[in-house]
């Protein structure tokens, strides 16, 4: 009876933490600058909130884009809604992808545009993620956005010969 009791707090104990630090699932890599079109209705519903806990999403969807950023990225980025009804937040982090993450850009103005915006400390080389959502109640609270990013991305080889 003891050992069920322990091994039901495990499970409830667990179930707590992955409520609480949630990953997430990345929409897309960007290996470009340039605007990007995209959607939040229904995406990464299990991230319920990020920027280290402190921004708690309505629950109608979050769009995260992965984001490699070479030397000197000089990153900006922004975001326009083509929704009524859905005002973006923009969000901007290093390292890993969940819901703990430290944000460098976290911001909103409870309208269709935000942004552009320098992250206050621009990133190392490396992998960074872009969180796009909506914080307000309001209905529909997700939908169709265009992201833009400008900065310095790494340069991929394609094609090398040696003569």
């Amino acid at each position: 009876m003891k050992a069920s009791h322990s091994a039901l707090a495990l499970v409830a104990g667990c179930l707590l933490a992955s409520s609480v630090f949630a990953q997430c699932t990345n929409d897309t890599t960007l290996t470009a600058t340039g605007s990007f079109a995209g959607n939040t209705c229904g995406k990464n519903l299990a991230l319920t909130s990020f920027c280290s806990g402190g921004d708690v999403p309505n629950g109608a969807g979050t769009s995260v884009v992965q984001l490699n950023v070479g030397n000197s990225a000089n990153i900006t980025i922004g975001v326009v809604s083509s929704t009524t009804g859905f005002n973006p937040e923009l969000a901007y982090t290093t390292g890993a992808c969940s819901s703990l993450s430290a944000c460098t850009v976290d911001d909103t103005n409870n309208t269709q545009t935000v942004g552009p915006d320098t992250p206050t400390t621009q990133p190392a080389a490396g992998t960074t993620f872009i969180f796009i959502s909506d914080l307000n109640a309001e209905s529909p609270g997700c939908g169709n956005y265009n992201l833009t990013v400008g900065g310095t991305l790494p340069v991929k080889l394609q094609n090398f010969s040696v003569q």
